[in-house]
């Protein structure tokens, strides 16, 4: 079982996955394989990463709270990839449908998480009423608007972008 618990209470307290294990004392490569569920905690781990969380380790056994999205102005900034809501692209674009919307937040994730080493990419079903050029454009608006995302992650979705080309074009 993936402590996803872990996860989200490291991103709440705006931790990269180095930054617990310094703290804690637990590698980086166990903290990740335990959010991932590729292993499971001893409990002498769970007390680490609890204290470096200040939280119990039963909080860290605790299902992760659902997440609701949000408008990115109200967006926590470094606790995972940026959202785009539906309502700051119809201010440039007309008749966004909420399903692009969701595709956008899609491909910006799948971005996101490329641009770490040793990921790949995801095979997603794309619904065939969904265009896909509609959807570029979104992201190019998103990535060319300063007041969109922080230039960190422009810088950390373009950089995904490029990996998965060269992942999925063979290269």
């Amino acid at each position: 079982m993936a402590l996803t618990r872990l996860k989200q209470l490291r991103e709440e307290a705006v931790l990269t996955v180095h930054e617990l294990a310094e703290a804690s004392g637990v590698s980086d490569d166990t903290i990740s394989k335990i959010e991932n569920g590729q292993r499971v905690a001893r409990p002498s781990t769970l007390r680490k990463l609890a204290g470096a969380l200040d939280v119990s380790p039963q909080e860290l056994r605790r299902p992760a709270k659902a997440e609701e999205p949000v408008p990115l102005d109200e967006a926590p900034r470094g606790a995972g990839p940026p959202r785009v809501s539906k309502d700051r692209l119809q201010e440039h674009f007309e008749d966004v449908r909420q399903n692009e919307v969701d595709h956008l937040n899609w491909m910006i994730a799948d971005f996101w998480r490329l641009a770490l080493p040793d990921e790949k990419p995801q095979a997603r079903f794309v619904d065939e009423d969904i265009d896909t050029d509609r959807a570029w454009q979104f992201l190019e608006h998103a990535l060319g608007a300063r007041n969109v995302f922080e230039p960190e992650e422009v810088e950390r979705i373009k950089r995904g972008a490029v990996r998965k080309a060269a992942l999925v074009g063979g290269g």
